[in-house]
């Protein structure tokens, strides 16, 4: 039975009960309905639900039950390999192959393997071992060696060929210039890019810290093959503070141009860090190129007094976005 608020017309009392005769305090009978009382809130039913789901929550964290490709869970990514043997080849899953950079090896030669996606084509049978690049918060879990894997058909017509591969990507800690090294470093087809698909540039294995723009990874590859091998580009802080002044730069030039024998080390000392471009007469050279350049000139010409009409004005050296960094030089006549 509800309770309701009574009003006693005698003494003016208010009070919450089911069905009384009478007034509670001065027990006249003439009272009346004049209301409901509030509806009270379950406080200790919601208090459980909230308990019930934070246990629930806790559970899925602990059991990595997050309904993506690996188990996640705050400490990273675990990932459960799994092998299938087929024909000429064996089938990798349970990995994110877009965002490992996961390869095999032979286990006798150390030769890494033609593949295609998360498909890996032995050239000979024999044991082969699953290898990746460290990555943190990364555990990849499950059996890394292909054993006794047998060819019950001829190898893919591309396994046995030489395989391309990135030996190493040095980055110096000065200014973060990333060098690459590949096996086939002087083949004349070898392509670089910072995507897989496009942008790729013949022959550019070295790299400034400015030019990778956020990418995560090299691309590299033989032009005409559909062949791609990626490493990830290691982490460098650039380092910071400001390029020398304009007027510092112009004046250290001009100690040089006068005794380009005595002076030529503090003017290369000051500028040679920022590896800027030199327009000289308009063509594109480096720093070193100049004063062999400049030097060759003179001897040819003998006359070493044409230094002195070499120029170079503040508004030609030019600097990055955050003048960090000297990019160019422009010397004129």
């Amino acid at each position: 039975m509800s309770k309701y608020i009574w009003k006693c017309e005698n003494c003016g009392e208010e009070f919450e009960a089911e069905n009384p005769n009478q007034c509670l305090k001065c027990g006249h009978d003439d009272i009346l309905i004049v209301g409901e009382p509030p509806s009270k809130i379950p406080w200790k039913k919601i208090l459980i639900a909230v308990v019930v789901i934070i246990v629930i929550l806790l559970l899925r964290q602990c059991s990595g039950d997050w309904g993506d490709g690996g188990t996640k869970g705050p400490d990273g990514t675990t990932y459960q390999i799994k092998i299938e043997k087929h024909d000429n080849y064996f089938e990798i899953t349970g990995v994110d192959m877009d965002s490992l950079v996961l390869y095999v090896i032979n286990s006798t030669s150390g030769k890494k393997l033609y593949s295609d996606g998360n498909e890996f084509y032995p050239c000979e049978d024999g044991d082969f071992i699953i290898k990746w690049e460290e990555q943190e918060n990364v555990i990849i879990e499950g059996d890394k060696k292909v054993k006794n894997f047998k060819l019950s058909s001829a190898p893919h017509e591309n396994a046995c060929e030489p395989r391309l591969t990135i030996d190493d990507i040095y980055v110096r800690s000065s200014d973060c210039r990333y060098s690459i090294t590949t096996n086939m470093n002087e083949d004349p087809n070898l392509e670089v890019s910072l995507k897989k698909n496009k942008g790729y540039q013949k022959g550019k294995l070295v790299w400034e810290h400015s030019e990778l723009n956020g990418a995560s990874y090299f691309y590299v590859r033989l032009k005409g093959s559909d062949q791609i091998e990626k490493k990830r580009i290691p982490s460098c802080k650039e380092p910071k503070g400001d390029a020398p002044k304009a007027a510092d730069v112009v004046a250290s030039f001009e100690l040089y141009t006068n005794d380009i024998k005595n002076n030529r080390s503090q003017f290369i000392n000051m500028i040679a860090k920022y590896d800027p471009i030199i327009d000289y007469k308009n063509i594109e050279i480096t720093l070193q190129d100049l004063h062999s350049k400049l030097r060759v000139e003179c001897k040819n010409n003998n006359d070493y007094a044409m230094f002195n009409n070499l120029l170079l004005n503040e508004n030609n050296v030019f600097y990055n976005a955050d003048e960090t960094k000297i990019i160019k030089l422009k010397i004129t006549q």
